[in-house]
């Protein structure tokens, strides 16, 4: 693919078990002379740049000054760019916490004149985005989790400037935008996924807030076995909006948040799916985060991405 791309990216991001057993993803961090060599032939045979995303390393106290080393190691092999994000392997589903952007402003002093250094984590909106770069000195921002909720995060929607409001595209006008893309582009071709199973999820994401009072349409949408049937859950969601006068100005972040939102029986969202599973119909993985991927590519084995 190197004549039809302007960049080879390896993502050693991955903290799920679906990558400890297929040995990829974050757990190559912990075999650094493994992900060296990689990144050596990636480098030594390709004619477009590699680049590298990784985690830190999850080694206690000396995980910064780990890291940094491994990524000195990366840089000597051919790397051309590093992404940090700014948490371990450890830190997923309802174990995240706060992405360590003082971390990454470590690497970027540490390796910042050799590469371009992006950061990555606790990015939900584009105040977030100014902030991390003003912390971490950054030469840019990757938001992952944040923008399959909201595509549009590198806007002013949900920031200081506009109280909090959503000013672009709600979930409804998302969701139809997305499906037209995926009509155009399907994701079944040129090996993007296994097409319906990745369009499905997109459309979780988009309606996550709506899908949990809505259990006829979420099962809708997690079953679907057609283009037409997701436009039909799209068209049910967009009549109950209008029937109950919903402001697409008031719409926040659902999914995203999902392990933060702590309710008064303290627990969150995600938690309380594990306590009464007859909440939530639609097959998602333990670690829901962990769909996207998972489903695209057809893991069924629990969905452990």
């Amino acid at each position: 693919i190197e004549h039809h791309v302007d960049g080879v990216d390896l993502n050693c991001g991955c903290p799920q078990g679906i990558a400890r057993r297929g040995n990829y993803g974050a757990y190559l961090l912990e075999q650094a002379d493994t992900l060296v060599n990689i990144v050596k032939t990636l480098s030594a045979s390709l004619t477009i740049p590699v680049t590298v995303k990784v985690r830190l390393l999850p080694t206690g106290e000396a995980r910064v000054e780990d890291s940094i080393r491994l990524y000195h190691r990366l840089v000597d092999a051919g790397a051309h760019m590093i992404t940090v994000h700014g948490r371990t392997r450890l830190q997923k589903g309802r174990d995240t916490g706060k992405a360590d952007w003082d971390a990454i402003r470590q690497v970027v002093e540490a390796i910042g004149d050799r590469v371009p250094v992006i950061a990555n984590g606790g990015i939900e909106n584009f105040d977030d985005v100014k902030a991390c770069l003003r912390q971490t000195k950054a030469d840019g921002v990757m938001s992952s989790e944040s923008i399959l909720e909201y595509p549009p995060l590198f806007t002013n929607s949900h920031t200081e400037s506009t109280s909090r409001q959503r000013t672009g595209p709600g979930r409804i006008e998302l969701s139809r935008d997305y499906i037209q893309y995926a009509k155009i582009n399907p994701p079944n071709k040129g090996g993007q996924g296994s097409g319906l199973k990745c369009i499905r999820v997109h459309i979780h994401r988009f309606l996550h807030a709506d899908l949990q009072s809505t259990p006829n349409i979420r099962d809708l949408v997690c079953t679907a076995q057609s283009v037409e049937e997701l436009e039909q859950a799209i068209d049910l969601m967009e009549k109950i909006h209008n029937d109950a006068g919903h402001v697409v100005q008031e719409e926040q972040k659902s999914w995203y948040v999902r392990h933060r939102v702590v309710g008064e029986d303290g627990l969150s969202a995600q938690d309380r799916k594990f306590r009464k599973d007859s909440i939530m119909t639609c097959d998602e993985p333990e670690d829901d985060s962990a769909i996207c991927v998972a489903a695209m590519f057809g893991n069924d084995d629990n969905g452990d991405y």
